[in-house]
């Protein structure tokens, strides 16, 4: 499932998620890039976590 969520952006921050994605044109749009950010720092939050722990 899927939620919409609103999020407010200044034109520079704006800018960098547009050159992201045209950085990377196997990325379909800013949703991706997003998500994928968003994963990425998730990974490597709980590999850090992971790390601590063991």
């Amino acid at each position: 499932m899927e939620h919409i969520v609103n999020v407010a952006m200044d034109v520079d921050t704006l800018k960098q998620l547009d050159n992201l994605r045209r950085a990377h044109p196997n990325v379909p749009s800013r949703v991706e890039v997003i998500r994928r950010l968003i994963w990425e720092a998730h990974a490597k939050i709980a590999a850090q976590t992971q790390s601590m722990a063991g």
